[in-house]
């Protein structure tokens, strides 16, 4: 009888001290594969980036993913973003427009440059999230507007990858690389849609 008790209180110690640790929160950042570039001299016709809109879902520490086969959403709470999604996209597209704008004579300035700009891209994301071990999923409507506030182009980029497992690292690189893929097509159609105007 002593011996089952002392058992017993031994296992409700070794509970309590379980509950009492919480599993170390990991953080990721959606990543680019551009290089950071080194320019003397930037032109003085600006296209500046407005701030990212996402969707109440996303705008959170915790990163969102799908219950595969379901509408339901799992928002983690040891898998964190280490910036605001709209913060992370934002970045992605001024590392990955600069570039191919300076190119054609536009700079990009970095968030937080009040520089005028001629140019304003809006860029709103409707949905970043996926299952694993199924499909990461990206969807997002960009406008480009001059400074007398008229539309010089609008358009919907779509896209989807399989998620290749069922960690946080392979999701985000999935997201990542979807992401990329948006600033790649952007690059491509911004020049053209600029001349025309």
């Amino acid at each position: 009888m002593h011996r089952s008790l002392l058992l017993c209180v031994l296992c409700v110690c070794i509970l309590l001290v379980a509950c009492g640790r919480s599993l170390p929160t990991r953080y990721y950042l959606l990543e680019s594969p551009h290089t950071p570039m080194h320019v003397d001299n930037l032109p003085p016709v600006n296209l500046r980036l407005a701030q990212v809109s996402v969707p109440q879902y996303l705008d959170r520490n915790g990163i969102v993913s799908r219950k595969k086969g379901s509408t339901e959403l799992i928002v983690s709470q040891f898998h964190a973003w280490a910036e605001p999604v709209a913060t992370g996209v934002r970045r992605l597209l001024q590392e990955g427009l600069s570039a191919p704008l300076l190119a054609v004579g536009i700079n990009v300035p970095a968030p937080g440059d009040d520089a005028p700009a001629e140019y304003t891209l809006f860029v709103d994301v409707q949905r970043l999230d996926g299952d694993f071990h199924a499909d990461a999923v990206l969807e997002i409507r960009w406008t480009l507007k001059n400074s007398n506030d008229a539309i010089l182009g609008k358009g919907i980029y779509a896209d989807r990858e399989a998620v290749p497992g069922d960690t946080y690292d392979a999701l985000i690189a999935a997201e990542s690389r979807m992401l990329n893929r948006m600033v790649a097509h952007l690059a491509q159609r911004l020049p053209a849609t600029l001349h025309k105007k």
